[in-house]
């Protein structure tokens, strides 16, 4: 029987009360009268002082505070539970999407970074799981296309140029041997003879070669020396050399131009492979091409769901509550999806999303644990949606008790990324280091900061913040001491508190010390979308599932099937 205690507490039936005589034994009667819950406890609803409203749930004790209704867990102990739980959704839809791999860009930086990963004069693979690798291309439905193989588990992927590698040299000249060939074994077969002979697919044909040199005069002053019938010959600027690791020896070349990449496929006898990469295990495949020219673009092709698997234990802890785990699978799974094959940025680097936090952080398999791997399992093919789409599912650390408006952060409205009080974070406070932090400036330090953006104040005298409805500051307008001021709003205001004033987040109070101003706050993040530690607390203090919690932090959003 469920329990109810305090006297503040007033019921609100669904349905007309019955009378006494009509009751049958474990009906609840209403405030000591005749009348009784027809629809049991799950048909009331609690009021509280202030008037808000929460049904009660099933087999729970409940006990009304001073503060609002809480909820008896074990042992007796009362955590406070915020009215209004959020509904569930079901998956009621199915969505197209165009395929079900993804590029993911793991090396694929130009220039210096402190975050993106930058491409390479070579990268290795190393089989953890498999046997080998399959040599090819993927087409453009994502579909590998095996042209030869090799046996070797430990292999070095290198541009071809006079290069060197973890395993020795590599020249990019070679002695051309006459004639084509139709297919990878017969290339092979003519160039075996020469204990340095690899083959080749230039351009849709095969050839068959030797050796490596670093010069024109040098591979043909051997193929001379060796009696080899053929030319110098070095392929074009994109073309992609594959070696045995350990000791440099070529085992094949590919140069189809810009348009087609070198794909490297690990064998298997059906076992799912596990392939390291820098100290990292993938699934999936791997493309290699050089964008530009010049060093290597590496490219991680996986399954969706294996990319998720990949993402939410970098992204969250894989020891946190399942329905936690699963919402951020569903945020992971939806994100990817909202960009695979549209991304107008990343697509002229050959890939959908990238492996750092421009995107979300994707590791592989290293941290992946049965409980991380279950939680996208239970979810696998499930989708958030907004009018039939894919919504593209922001999320970060905290939001210090409300997340925000787009419009106050990108500068573009975007529906189902509305501001909502977030009354559960708080529950994971001790779990999460920014939830309480202070940044502090003098007067004078402040204008500096203020004036990056082509202000000239002097020192700063006062600050006014504007705070939307869900506690965020939006707008800023700062005033030095001669009168002077420098306002910021939305976008701008976002973007000078987190990348100018160095800020954890926009949920904060501004003071003045005396001697400058200290700007005491909450939150990690940009504040859109799902809160982590709030997906953390509504799922272990609150036992909210993943649907619940989606439901809660996404505005008129559902779930549908891709």
């Amino acid at each position: 029987m469920r329990r109810i205690f305090g006297a503040s507490l007033a019921l609100c039936c669904l349905l007309g009360a019955l009378s006494l005589g009509g009751s049958a034994a474990g009906d609840i009667f209403v405030n000591g009268s005749a009348d009784v819950l027809p629809g049991g406890i799950g048909s009331a609803y609690a009021i509280a002082g202030d008037g808000s409203t929460a049904q009660l749930g099933l087999d729970e004790v409940y006990v009304m505070t001073g503060s609002g209704l809480s909820t008896l867990q074990g042992g007796g102990e009362a955590a406070e539970t915020p009215t209004g739980a959020p509904g569930h959704l079901s998956v009621t839809g199915s969505i197209d999407l165009p395929y079900d791999k993804v590029r993911v860009g793991l090396y694929y930086y130009d220039s210096e970074s402190s975050l993106r990963n930058p491409t390479l004069e070579y990268a290795n693979l190393e089989n953890e799981v498999g046997s080998g690798y399959a040599l090819g291309y993927y087409d453009s439905a994502r579909e590998f296309h095996a042209l030869g193989y090799t046996d070797e588990r430990a292999i070095t992927m290198a541009m071809d140029r006079n290069v060197e590698t973890g395993g020795g040299h590599v020249g990019c000249y070679h002695i051309l041997l006459p004639g084509t060939y139709d297919s990878f074994d017969a290339a092979q077969a003519a160039c075996a003879q020469y204990g340095d002979g690899f083959p080749a697919y230039y351009d849709g044909v095969f050839r068959a070669l030797v050796g490596d040199y670093d010069s024109a005069a040098a591979a043909a002053s051997d193929a001379a020396a060796r009696g080899i019938q053929g030319e110098a010959f070095s392929a074009s600027a994109y073309c992609v050399v594959v070696t045995r690791t350990s000791d440099a020896k070529i085992l094949f070349e590919f140069d189809c131009g810009s348009g087609r990449s070198l794909g490297v496929q690990p064998r298997s006898g059906g076992e799912k492979t596990e392939t390291w990469f820098k100290g990292y295990t993938y699934n999936g495949g791997f493309e290699y091409s050089r964008r530009t020219g010049g060093k290597l673009t590496v490219v991680n092709v996986v399954d969706i769901e294996d990319y998720v698997k990949g993402v939410i234990t970098y992204e969250m802890s894989a020891d946190w509550p399942l329905e936690a785990l699963k919402a951020q699978a569903l945020c992971a799974r939806t994100y990817v999806a909202s960009y695979i094959g549209s991304s107008t940025y990343y697509i002229n680097y050959g890939f959908d999303v990238t492996n750092d936090t421009y995107c979300q952080v994707y590791r592989g398999t290293n941290l992946s644990t049965a409980g991380s791997d279950r939680a996208v399992d239970e979810t696998a093919g499930v989708y958030i949606t907004y009018d039939g789409e894919p919504i593209s599912a922001m999320f970060s650390s905290s939001h210090g008790g409300g997340s925000e408006d787009s419009e106050n952060i990108t500068g573009g409205v975007t529906p189902y990324l509305r501001g909502v009080l977030d009354p559960y974070e708080a529950a994971a406070a001790d779990l999460n280091s920014r939830s309480s932090w202070i940044v502090s400036y003098s007067y004078s330090e402040l204008a500096r900061l203020v004036n990056r953006g082509g202000h000239s104040l002097g020192s700063i005298a006062s600050v006014e913040a504007e705070h939307s409805d869900t506690g965020n500051v939006i707008g800023l307008v700062f005033t030095d001491s001669s009168g002077r001021t420098a306002s910021f709003e939305g976008q701008s205001c976002y973007t000078l508190c987190t990348a100018t004033i160095g800020l954890s987040s926009i949920h904060f109070t501004v003071t003045d010390t005396g001697s400058g101003f200290a700007f005491e706050g909450s939150g990690w993040g940009h504040s859109l979308g799902m809160s982590q530690y709030g997906a953390y607390a509504m799922a272990d203090t609150y036992g909210f599932t993943y649907d619940q919690i989606v439901n809660f932090y996404y505005t008129g959003v559902e779930l549908a099937r891709g």
